[in-house]
């Protein structure tokens, strides 16, 4: 699923000059889509790419066992 809106101007670097500027070479270009989120890049005023202002990165894959897995308690039935 993507969230790609059409409405949504590029960001420029004369804009937002208080964020950094990542360069375009700090992720690989060929990755798989579903598991990096999409970044935000960074436009020159002509519609040059500059870089990222928000690179992208892996997403939380590990989540689910982030704080370790609790065994289970077996219960014994005594007679």
């Amino acid at each position: 699923m993507t969230h790609k809106y059409g409405g949504r101007k590029p960001m420029t670097i004369a804009d937002n000059p208080d964020l950094p500027i990542h360069p375009l070479n700090c992720v690989p270009d060929n990755r798989p889509k579903g598991s990096w989120t999409n970044g935000v890049k960074a436009y020159h005023k002509d519609g040059s790419v500059a870089g990222w202002f928000h690179p992208p990165r892996t997403r939380n894959q590990g989540h689910k066992t982030r704080y370790g897995l609790t065994p289970r308690q077996m219960t014994l039935e005594e007679e």
